[in-house]
């Protein structure tokens, strides 16, 4: 908003912008928004965007956060949980959800369901300030949530509504994490809220001294108007908007002073020279930090590559005694919040995980040893132990093996699966009343790489659906095509050059009574069966460019 000082034909021109936000209702489709076309999200996004100090800590808290990504504590017990969890949430969409809520204090996400509406197929980001609450109903819950690509073009980007999670029975609905904040219904304000004024200070004080250079080192100026008599009052305030909108912000780097003079003056720019205005913006230079961080309950600054004037944080064991502080204080609230709202989801479908961040560095302070939890087993399973432990061991006690050959695709048209329900016991989509077919990695004893050495020695035999599940589990990272993490091992096996195969084993019953003893994390979805492509039974060594995939 701007201020106009007049006194007969001289006009001093001050700036100021902050604004706080209000809630804006629309009672025609029912939704609420945060400040006019949610633009207070827009508010603390261009403050992260502008503040260095604020950005530099946004950032640091986010991947503290995150720390190595979600692990679970009872992965190893629960299997089958882990890696259907792992299909469900990937890391890029639980690193936008955390970016969200670090900045915004809130964030959203879609909880898609599969094609029958009875399990859990994804949770996918959803940018907050795209979002916008339904008004309460009369048991003060909020029902439906409004998405919109752009709030100020609601014409070209109509809102579309999607019921709350837990409200409904569609396809697709809207989970929004908001922590209790104390008035306040539809949104939470950022936790650092009250250094948001400092944030723009220092923004503000950034550009004043870039322009402060470009205007010659000057503090203001005084504008000369030549025959300004001659002008009338509407005139002289049209004159005065132009200079305002041509000037506004810290861009003007101080005041501008309009003088309306006679017809003999000339058009005149005076800069206006203070010696010691340095000293001013020193200091509201330094306030401003010392604000955000403590609106940020910053522990060392030195955590965030700020030098801090009392020296702490020079030794190492006060800085790990810092970080550990942060991590407790600040950090792990977050986290904790964070996998309440992921299990309160996942449990309404039965996948029950004891999740926690993995910390990003292994830093504990030396005070707190004794209550540092190490989880061996955790760090024992990888991805590709999980995977063999799914495995079924050879049942020759009941079963005959009656056939052992490589894969061929062209014969068994096998076919793609779709993630679905993690279900113990479940059966093969190629399973007969008498007859079972598995599937076993085969090939040389020994080699060099880790994957092909422990499924050729695991020795153990996999449903088809368990296989087509690694493609989504990072169970041989870096040996993929183009190095990839995740791929089709059922058509690359171990990677470029090697000399393994998948062959197909089919076991017919000895014992009518014997059922299938099959440890599965895959329910299979027949509608969304695709071709598959590849030779699962020809080693990568034998295979076109020796198994490499070339563009």
């Amino acid at each position: 908003m701007s201020e106009t000082v007049k006194h007969s034909d001289i006009r001093l021109i001050q700036l100021n912008n902050y604004i706080r936000p209000k809630l804006e209702e629309n009672k025609s489709k029912g939704f609420v928004l945060n400040g006019r076309n949610n633009s207070f999200y827009y508010y603390v996004i261009d403050r992260k965007n502008g503040s260095p100090t604020n950005s530099a800590i946004l950032r640091s808290y986010s991947d503290l956060v995150y720390g190595q990504g979600l692990r679970a504590r009872n992965a190893s017990t629960n299997t089958a949980d882990w890696l259907r969890f792992k299909t469900i949430l990937k890391t890029k969409e639980l690193r936008k959800i955390i970016d969200d809520f670090v900045l915004q204090n809130e964030a959203t996400f879609q909880v898609v369901k599969s094609k029958n509406r009875k399990d859990l197929g994804a949770i996918y980001h959803l940018p907050v300030e795209r979002t916008a609450p339904a008004m309460e109903n009369d048991d003060e819950e909020i029902e439906n949530y409004w998405y919109c690509r752009d709030w100020n073009k609601q014409n070209k980007f109509p809102p579309e509504e999607y019921a709350s999670f837990g409200y409904s029975n569609d396809e697709i609905e809207i989970y929004k994490m908001l922590p209790y904040s104390a008035g306040q219904t539809y949104f939470a304000s950022p936790d650092y809220f009250a250094g948001l004024p400092y944030c723009e200070m220092e923004e503000e004080i950034s550009n004043y001294y870039i322009n402060h250079i470009k205007n010659g080192l000057s503090f203001g100026y005084i504008i000369n108007i030549p025959d300004g008599n001659s002008l009338t009052a509407e005139e002289k305030d049209e004159l005065e908007f132009k200079i305002k909108n041509k000037l506004t912000g810290s861009s003007n780097a101080g005041k501008f002073v309009l003088s309306f003079n006679g017809r003999d003056a000339e058009i005149t720019v005076t800069p206006l020279q203070v010696n010691d205005a340095h000293k001013q913006w020193e200091y509201l230079t330094s306030e401003s930090r010392q604000q955000i961080m403590t609106s940020h309950r910053v522990v060392s600054p030195m955590l965030f590559g700020i030098k801090d004037a009392t020296g702490f944080g020079n030794n190492a064991d006060e800085l790990d005694t810092a970080e550990a502080q942060l991590i407790k204080r600040v950090i792990a609230p977050k986290q904790n919040f964070i996998i309440d709202c992921l299990k309160e989801v996942l449990i309404a479908y039965g996948i029950n995980l004891d999740l926690y961040f993995k910390p990003l560095t292994d830093v504990v302070a030396p005070t707190q040893m004794s209550e540092h939890v190490c989880f061996s087993d955790e760090k024992k399973k990888t991805d590709l132990d999980l995977f063999i432990d799914l495995g079924e061991d050879e049942d020759l006690d009941n079963w005959e093996l009656i056939e052992c050959k490589p894969v061929d695709y062209a014969e068994h048209g096998l076919e793609l699966a779709s993630t679905g329900t993690a279900t113990p016991l479940n059966k093969s989509r190629f399973d007969l009343f008498d007859t079972i077919t598995r599937y076993r990695y085969a090939g040389r004893d020994s080699g060099q790489r880790n994957f092909c050495n422990k499924m050729v020695r695991a020795k153990k035999i996999y449903r088809i659906e368990d296989i087509e599940a690694m493609r989504e589990i990072p169970v041989n990272a870096g040996f993929g095509p183009e190095g990839a993490s995740t791929y089709d091992i059922f058509k690359y096996k171990g990677g470029v050059n090697g000399y393994h195969f998948w062959e197909k084993l089919t076991y017919k019953r000895k014992n009518e009574n014997v059922k299938v003893d099959v440890k599965s994390p895959i329910a299979i979805d027949k509608s969304k069966k695709q071709p598959a492509k590849g030779l699962a039974g020809v080693e990568p060594i034998n295979m076109p460019n020796r198994g490499a995939l070339i563009k």
